[in-house]
């Protein structure tokens, strides 16, 4: 591993990345003669002012650009606060030394009648900004338009977004979140003329921004800051649809802005599996590609609702509301499968044959709020609290049988209904004093969450054992009655002293507390009563859990300009105590626990566009106590599992690598993330089976298991007048070693999964484009001890997206083509299958109304079929999905904001 990362690194640079081969380099200065610190520094060409490079000074006030032969005018520029300089150049042929340059106070540059007053891209520590107006899109384009443009930002079909080869998972408006964090709806929604600059920077904890220390996240923070002329005004947006077998949709969005106040209310209502308030300007509610409006890629046909208001403001200098977030949904999903799974065992395998279906409806009501509170200029408190409610009526029924040699072992038929509610509230309250000198803080946190969960589940069951003693049966026909309560809380104090003026060590003491009650009840049928009366002592239970836990943990924080070094070690001293009931005995159960853990977490900046972060991390985790307790669970009349009292703590190791490059002037950036883990004493479960195919499970500890994952990939982009060429090639690669028991012998896996895949993008500007993208899984294991050596698979995916734009835009015509195959699929299941939607558009009324006519899924095809590889079996499965519908929708937007003027087209 540790010879592999640098092989790859060096590879990458010298093939991959050419490197710039001028460089202008020179020592910035204000009016006193003081060295600049943080000052950007950009080459523009000077025919359109787009950005060739840009860098930044540093402590000395010292910088060095890198840049191609330039063979065109061009402006050099230095922007700093309220102090500037440029300088124009015919050509850069060769390398420049600009010695001192003395910044004057800032002018207005005129690039062919192009006037720029603001920085293109700016560089401020670990954030990076680019100024909105500098970046062109269609003037009716949504920021998320804007966000496609900026040099190294990837939109993946889902949604995914990622900036440089780092995962984005905060978008915030005005420094706020807009509904979700996820920033979905404001990305689709919110106008991209509105907006001033867009803001990269490390994803910060809220107590990390308010202490100042360094962010340990390893993702990042999109914000984007709406111009103040124009942070007053009305957004609207809504959208109604109809179409066959009675598909619907409906949204709508309005939301109001002035300066630091924006309320937003949402609605939406619809059957076609979109659980987002967030429209495609293609395809509105439906989303691109199968399932794409789906949560979690979840499967089935689900009816959908929701209604929400979200509120931010600033009252004064010392309060700020961040999100004060009122929302209810209710949803109603069916649900149909059916399996084919074969478990692996020494001397013989297990077929299993299932059917299930269902229905689930749900009501969901959420309040969070969180708020800030000056007490002054070093003192602050923050808090944070939410409430969730669910509700919830299920119903499901499913079938299944268990063969060995194609002879029947066992064959089960079940009913059940449930129904189900649950409340949960979390104070959390964050407290934190800076002093005078730089870096010293105090802090204290306080976190809690209370929940309870009630259930009642009415089970009716045939279950049919077949061996060689002859036919046994067990069946069913019972009430559960659960409930569950636990009260968690954290608090923990900390102080962190500066040791020198970049490095910092910090002490905390935390303290938590766990405490729960589960209690199962059942009650079987009577007939002579007709109720469920008869109590079932031998299945009844319950279990009353404390963990008191005490953490003192001390860690060091390093923040150079191009360095970053944090590290910590501390010691996990819990008090596990127990007290539970089954079968009408009592069983108690009492440990302590003194578990060291530790992390380390280094990043490395070669430059601004090429960083390299490197990590490890190692912890104790406790077994559960349903896995300590020596009691026998028989409410699973195909498995019984019974506690092991003498498990030890599983220790886990993880490590990993992630290196980042992104080349401004080449428009060129790749990222290669490498990451192993290993496990000590690893809780497994020790399975046998009997001669009817029941599972007999209880617990053991195996050391030894270990994984690994590998990804990389790249994207080169070229431009040529109104044409953009994107290619992004990507590969992932995981390895994962298990041993365990199974049927009382051990065994051993070898798993392998490789995904190569190939996205590119044409885009004529306004007009057309084009996204092709091939995506290849190939899955194989390899089994010792086990009656097969080896199972694969392999899947195939091929996409293509097709948008055209015309008579400026107002006619739009989209298309989504899919082709999928699976290899090696049970009989009985589909192997491939072909996937398209289509969507044609029209604009009017000054682009204020868009009709449109969009088909789902036009050869009625559409699959939901894949295979699953274990180190213990292997599965066929296919769900119920979402087919053909043909719907007719209209959309209504209503946008004004000051200082923006409506152009008719």
């Amino acid at each position: 591993m540790k010879k592999i990362l640098p092989i790859l690194i060096l590879v990458c640079n010298v093939l991959l990345v050419p490197a710039q081969k001028l460089h202008i380099d020179g020592t910035v200065s204000d009016l006193g003669k003081k060295p600049v610190e943080n000052a950007t520094i950009y080459l523009l060409k000077a025919k359109d002012s787009s950005i060739i490079n840009y860098t930044s000074t540093n402590k000395e006030g010292r910088f060095s650009l890198k840049t191609d032969e330039v063979k065109e005018p061009s402006f050099l520029k230095i922007d700093a606060e309220k102090l500037s300089y440029s300088r124009k150049f015919e050509k850069i042929d060769q390398s420049l030394a600009l010695g001192n340059i003395e910044l004057e106070k800032k002018t207005i540059i005129a690039i062919d009648e192009v006037k720029i007053s603001v920085a293109p891209v700016k560089i401020k520590n670990d954030t990076i900004e680019f100024n909105a107006s500098a970046i062109k899109v269609r003037p009716d384009s949504k920021v998320e338009e804007l966000l496609k443009q900026i040099p190294g930002v990837e939109i993946s079909n889902d949604g995914k977004i990622t900036a440089n080869g780092k995962e984005v998972d905060q978008v915030m408006v005005n420094g706020k979140p807009f509904f979700d964090k996820d920033g979905k709806i404001a990305l689709q929604n919110l106008p991209a003329d509105i907006i001033k600059n867009i803001q990269f920077t490390t994803t910060k904890t809220k107590e990390e921004e308010l202490s100042g220390r360094s962010p340990k996240s390893q993702n990042t923070t999109i914000n984007f800051n709406i111009d103040e002329k124009k942070n007053k005004g009305l957004l609207s947006r809504i959208t109604v649809g109809y179409g066959s077998d009675k598909r619907y949709e409906g949204s709508g969005l309005l939301s109001y802005f002035k300066g630091n106040t924006k309320i937003s209310l949402l609605a939406s209502s619809n059957n076609i599996n979109s659980k987002s308030i967030s429209a495609d300007d293609v395809f509105d509610n439906m989303g691109h590609g199968r399932g794409s409006g789906m949560q979690n890629n979840s499967t089935g046909i689900q009816r959908s609702g929701t209604i929400g208001l979200n509120y931010n403001d600033k009252f004064g200098e010392d309060a700020d509301l961040d999100n004060l977030s009122l929302k209810y949904s209710n949803s109603n999903m069916e649900s149909r499968s059916k399996v084919s799974r074969t478990t692996l065992l020494p001397d013989y395998t297990l077929k299993t044959n299932s059917e299930s279906s269902g229905e689930n409806e749900s009501k969901d009501y959420s309040f969070d709020s969180s708020a800030r509170i000056k007490l002054d200029s070093l003192t602050n408190i923050y808090i944070s609290p939410s409430f969730s409610r669910s509700e919830n009526n299920s119903f499901s029924r499913s079938l299944s049988s268990t063969l060995r040699d194609g002879k029947l072992l066992n064959e089960s038929e079940s009913n059940t209904n449930t129904n189900s509610e649950g409340n949960t509230f979390s104070p959390n309250i964050y407290f934190s004093k800076n002093f005078k000198k730089k870096g010293r803080l105090i802090s204290a946190t306080m976190n809690g969450t209370i929940s309870e969960s009630k259930s009642n589940t009415i089970n009716q069951s045939l279950n049919t054992f077949y061996d060689e003693s002859g036919t046994t049966t067990d069946n069913r026909d019972q009430l559960q009655k659960n409930k569950n309560q636990s009260n968690n809380y954290t608090f923990s104090a900390g102080y962190t002293e500066p040791v020198s003026d970049s490095a910092t060590v910090s002490l905390e003491l935390q303290y938590s507390s766990k405490l729960s009650r589960d209690a199962r009840n059942f009650s079987d049928f009577d007939p002579a009563t007709g109720q469920y009366s008869k109590y079932n002592i031998l299945l009844s239970n319950s279990m009353d859990q404390r963990i008191n836990q005490l953490s003192p943990e001390l860690s060091y924080s390093l923040n150079k300009k191009k360095l970053n070094l944090w590290s910590s070690v501390a010691l996990d001293i819990s008090d596990m105590k127990v007290g539970s009931v089954f079968k009408g005995q009592q069983y108690d159960l009492q440990k302590n626990f003194v578990l060291p853990r530790y992390t380390i977490n280094f990043q490395y900046a070669f430059s601004e566009g090429k960083r390299l972060n490197l990590y490890n991390y190692s912890s104790f985790n406790i077994p559960g106590a349903e896995q300590l307790i020596p009691y026998k669970d028989e409410s699973n009349p195909l498995s019984t599992f019974t506690g092991n009292p003498d498990l030890k703590n599983t220790w886990t190791t993880s490590s990993g690598a992630t290196f980042s490059s992104f080349n401004m002037v080449k428009n060129f950036n790749y990222y290669i993330n490498i990451g192993f883990v290993y496990r000590n004493n690893d809780v497994i479960n020790y399975t046998k089976y009997d001669n009817s195919g029941k599972q007999i499970i209880t617990y053991d500890n195996i050391s030894g298991n270990k994984s690994l994952n590998v990804g990389t990939g790249l994207s080169k982009t070229y431009k040529w007048n109104n044409n953009k060429l994107t290619i992004s090639p990507r590969f992932n690669m995981s390895y994962a070693y298990n041993n365990g028991f199974i049927n009382g012998q051990p065994f051993k896996s070898n798993s392998y999964n490789l995904n190569p895949g190939l996205n590119l993008g044409y885009e004529i500007k306004d007009k057309f484009t084009v996204k092709p993208s091939y995506r290849l899984g190939y899955s194989f294991s390899n089994y010792s001890n086990y009656s097969v050596d080896r199972v694969n698979t392999a899947n195939q995916s091929l996409r293509l997206e097709l948008t055209n734009y015309l008579f400026q835009s107002r006619f739009v015509f989209g298309n989504d083509f899919e082709y999928n195959t699976n290899s090696n699929i049970a009989p009985g299941f589909k192997k491939d299958f072909y996937f398209w939607n289509t969507s044609v558009g029209y604009s009017f009324f000054k682009k204020q109304l868009t009709a449109k006519v969009k088909i789902y899924d036009v050869l009625n095809q559409n699959q939901s079929v894949k295979r699953t590889i274990t180190d213990s079996y292997f599965e066929d499965r296919e769900d119920l999905i979402l087919k053909r519908y043909i719907m007719f929708s209209l959309s209504m937007k209503l946008n004004k904001f000051a200082g923006k003027k409506m152009k008719n087209k």
